[in-house]
């Protein structure tokens, strides 16, 4: 009893303190349940009707292709009050979408369908407010329903019924295509019959490419569809593949070799087609910048260098069809040689004595250079009576290897009363630069090599002044089991000379000592140091003095 007398007292000093008006009918002796029981029902009157509730608030359709219609969705509304809820209407702003009640009444607590499908039209994002109108305590209620309507793209420019495709040539194809909403596209591609191998299609950018054959005469049907992911748009033709012309074959002759300033001559007539009575034209590429038409044109490059030489023969078949052939040109100002002399022969311009001097030609063969066109000039100012002297072998022209270094060379003899008019006016003893100049033949390209040369003075000189750097050379060689080592040495001084292996390795030192100028040999028994037999192979002797050095390769054959 005590506990009820106390809750019944808590309650009251509640409603003392938060509802004025039961205090104050609590104070003028009213009982204090009855007032609870009185307010209780005035709350109730306050909230007392139909409540009306949808859910969810919303819903999104997505994307959706104009002309169809999207599958139903299904609203809930409830009625959350406590009195009958009586729906009068449902209306909705956009085009498009339907809104469809399962039921116009709704009991206390009970609930019905409302639903909704999307329909559409025009293009891109689209929405709709659902509003359902009832005698809902708390007024009309709204749900938002939203959609994209989507479009199928669409080539541009339209896709022909036909193509042709002559065998041989390029066929390109690109089906460009639009998408009004703006949608990333793909494409794809089916044949019947199947294109052949060598064909393809980029499926990122509707590109056909394929290059037919001969064989692959015939009609395609060709469908190509495009899609931005939810509406595609196919587009059909017919290819015709064609065989009414085969290709020419270009050949463009060379290598070429040329020099600078000098027509150079290129032949085409290597060139063929298959089918009779067709022709060809040419057109040329010189790789300079320059161009040329016909069989053999002539063309004169100003610049030395290899030049890549492009030829494109074209036929007059239906449709014309081409090929392409290249070659190069070698342009040089001149065809260098090597000057090179016997190694115990004096590097001196001699006044009466006999001379060999030997032409070795790196890029030109040796029977390409006319031997009766030498003739020698000097760089020196000046030098002599005449700018240029004309040179005729004493011994006739030999491919021989004069300096053993067992590199062919060209090789003249020559007194050196041939040589003076050219010099005369230059002071013995003089270092000059004679130039070994010739032609080839056919082309008639210029052939040049220098040489530094001591002129000879008067008779009774020194024997060794003229000896103006170290040289050697051995014979036999290739030798078995042993060869001599003939040197020369141009002034005094130490003098060392080594036998090398061809990786660089010391094999052998056959001297080392002091020495005066003039010229020496000595022998190599095909030995190491520690007095082996060295196996065959190739070796290198080198003769050094001072700076000067010379060497000479030698084949030991056991």
């Amino acid at each position: 009893m005590r506990t009820s007398a106390f809750l019944i007292v808590l309650l009251g000093l509640f409603a003392l303190a938060f509802a004025p008006g039961i205090a104050s009918a609590a104070e003028q002796g009213q009982d204090l349940a009855g007032v609870l029981a009185s307010s209780a029902a005035v709350r109730a009157a306050a909230v007392s009707g139909p409540v009306i509730n949808v859910s969810p608030a919303s819903h999104d359709f997505g994307r959706a292709n104009v002309g169809t219609t999207t599958g139903t969705f299904n609203f809930t509304v409830s009625n959350r009050g406590d009195a009958t809820l009586t729906i009068s209407g449902v209306t909705h702003s956009g085009p498009g979408f339907s809104a469809v009640l399962g039921s116009m009444t709704i009991p206390v607590g009970g609930s019905t369908t409302l639903s909704s499908a999307y329909s559409p039209s025009g293009s891109g994002p689209q929405s709709d407010n659902i509003t359902v109108q009832s005698n809902a305590s708390n007024g009309n209620f709204s749900v938002l329903a939203t959609g994209r309507a989507n479009n199928a793209p669409s080539f541009s420019p339209p896709l022909a019924s036909d193509y042709n495709a002559p065998a041989f040539v390029d066929f390109h194809l690109v089906a460009s295509a639009t998408d009004p909403e703006g949608d990333n596209l793909s494409w794809s591609l089916n044949s019947t019959p199947a294109l052949p191998v060598g064909a393809t299609f980029d499926g990122a950018s509707g590109t056909l490419d394929w290059t037919p054959g001969s064989a692959d005469a015939g009609d395609y049907a060709v469908t190509i569809t495009v899609t931005d992911g939810l509406a595609s748009t196919p587009g059909s033709f017919t290819l015709h593949v064609t065989a009414g012309n085969n290709p020419p074959t270009a050949n463009a002759g060379g290598p070429y070799s040329g020099s600078t300033g000098v027509p150079l001559t290129l032949n085409g007539s290597g060139s063929s087609d298959p089918d009779a009575g067709q022709t060809l034209t040419y057109d040329w590429n010189f790789g300079d910048g320059s161009t040329g038409t016909g069989v053999t044109p002539s063309h004169t490059f100003t610049r030395a260098g290899n030049y890549i030489v492009g030829l494109t023969v074209t036929d007059n078949g239906s449709p014309p069809l081409n090929a392409q052939a290249t070659t190069s040109a070698q342009v040089v100002d001149f065809v260098p040689v090597n000057i090179v002399y016997p190694p115990l022969q004096p590097k001196v311009l001699k006044r009466n004595a006999q001379m060999v001097f030997g032409l070795e030609s790196p890029t030109r063969a040796l029977t390409d250079i006319d031997p009766n066109s030498l003739f020698l000039t000097t760089t020196y100012p000046n030098a002599g009576t005449v700018s240029q002297v004309n040179v005729t072998s004493r011994k006739g022209y030999v491919i021989g290897d004069i300096d053993g270094n067992l590199f062919y060379d060209l090789d003249y003899t020559f007194k050196g009363t041939t040589v003076q008019p050219l010099v005369s006016h230059v002071p013995a003893g003089t270092t000059i630069t004679i130039v070994f100049n010739a032609f080839t033949y056919g082309d008639h390209i210029p052939v040049r090599g220098t040489i530094d040369l001591v002129k000879q003075g008067a008779a009774g000189a020194a024997p060794f002044q003229g000896i103006a750097a170290v040289s050697s050379a051995a014979s036999p060689n290739p030798f078995k089991p042993e060869t001599t080592i003939r040197y020369a040495v141009p002034g005094a001084g130490a003098v060392s000379i080594r036998v090398f292996s061809v990786n660089g390795q010391l094999v052998r030192t056959l001297r080392q000592e002091s020495g005066n100028p003039g010229t020496y040999e000595v022998r190599w028994n095909g030995k190491d140091d520690q007095g082996r037999q060295a196996p065959s192979g190739i070796y290198f002797v080198s003769v050094q003095q001072g700076l000067m050095n010379s060497t000479t390769r030698l084949v030991l054959a056991r």
